[in-house]
């Protein structure tokens, strides 16, 4: 295939990418990184915004992305996180540089205004920024997507680096910044952020994780001197003590399980968390600690949030949680992985949860 070099002014090119054994990177359509590469270089002021409710690969791919442009172009860079940084995550280097976009509106507002490249990593549609959606949508400034969900739209971008198939957003921002600029770019705190990413992402190489692509990725970060064991400790034991008995209340009496039909489904209200004294961002990781269950293929967490109703859904080999999710509010991200935000009732959803499930 004849490779040719597209520049911003050529809107709305989607591109997929293939990573040989070799670590050499190929995108589809006839793409090269050159494009990406000119983007980021002629930018002067670049934007730098991920999904709402951060997880490690939206942090670590928003930090990552900070580092190596720093070294790698003389563009005054600004990371976004439309809630800010979880506490989980606050240890990584280059937390004290991010925006937060409830807190600091205003200079999210500025900062999208001020720039001439958006960077938009970890989501597939505008409207998972939250908030900030609305300032993006309307913002002419040219925007790219580094992403790893399906679905990704790229009439929302003007270049839209979709790969669903990938282990995580970092693991991509690894390859295509690899590719387009070189080894040099990389340093110890790039390195740091990218792998904290990927090892969220699969659960520490538990799952997303059949491409050779991801271990040549994880290797390769190696080499710049991060330590896998502290960040491994940093990403699972950071449990308080009311946040540990809840998670040992909810797994005893807020648990329901459907062994016929494989399903595990939690449901957790606000007077739950209020009572142990935890907040719904220290409920990250419980749907993986019920999906250890043996007989269990499909497990289910919904559970009020800010005057919403949020779902994560998982499963290990035989339900699509993406479609599912995307079938019951709208919601998506991954055959193994999926989340939605609901608008009816907790109640409400629960019963269409099972309506949907088929359980009782």
């Amino acid at each position: 295939m004849q490779s040719k070099q597209i520049g911003l002014e050529a809107d709305n090119y989607l591109c997929h990418m293939q990573i040989e054994h070799n670590s050499t990177i190929s995108f589809d359509h006839g793409w090269n990184p050159v494009a990406i590469h000119d983007a980021l270089s002629s930018a002067r002021r670049i934007a730098l915004v991920a999904h709402t409710n951060a997880d490690g690969d939206a942090v670590g791919s928003v930090l990552g992305m900070f580092h190596l442009l720093n070294k790698a172009t003389s563009a005054e860079v600004t990371p976004i996180l439309p809630d800010g940084v979880p506490d989980e995550l606050d240890w990584l280097p280059g937390t004290n540089m991010i925006v937060d976009g409830k807190r600091q509106s205003a200079v999210c507002r500025c900062a999208f205004a001020a720039a001439d490249l958006i960077v938009c990593l970890d989501l597939n549609d505008p409207d998972r920024t939250g908030s900030l959606s609305e300032t993006l949508l309307k913002s002419k400034t040219q925007k790219l997507l580094l992403d790893h969900h399906e679905n990704a739209n790229p009439d929302n971008w003007n270049i839209c680096v979709s790969e669903p198939d990938i282990s995580s957003t970092c693991e991509l921002v690894y390859w295509v910044m690899h590719s387009a600029f070189g080894n040099d770019i990389f340093s110890l705190q790039a390195a740091t952020c990218l792998y904290t990413g990927i090892c969220t992402d699969t659960g520490t190489f538990s799952y997303s994780n059949d491409r050779p692509s991801l271990y040549l990725a994880a290797a390769n970060l190696l080499a710049f001197g991060i330590d896998p064991m502290e960040i491994n400790r940093q990403i699972k034991n950071v449990f308080t003590l009311p946040r540990l008995r809840f998670f040992g209340h909810a797994i005893a009496d807020l648990l329901t399980l459907y062994p016929e039909q494989e399903i595990a489904l939690m449901v957790i209200r606000s007077a739950d968390m209020k009572a142990f004294g935890v907040e719904s961002a220290e409920l990250t990781g419980l749907i993986n600690e019920v999906m250890k269950l043996r007989a269990i293929d499909c497990g289910i967490l919904v559970r009020e949030e800010e005057g919403k109703v949020r779902l994560s859904l998982r499963s290990k080999k035989h339900y699509d949680v993406n479609r599912l999710a995307a079938e019951l509010f709208g919601g998506g991200g991954h055959k193994r992985a999926a989340g939605a935000t609901s608008t009816l009732s907790l109640d409400d959803t629960v019963k269409a949860v099972k309506r949907k499930l088929k359980v009782d």
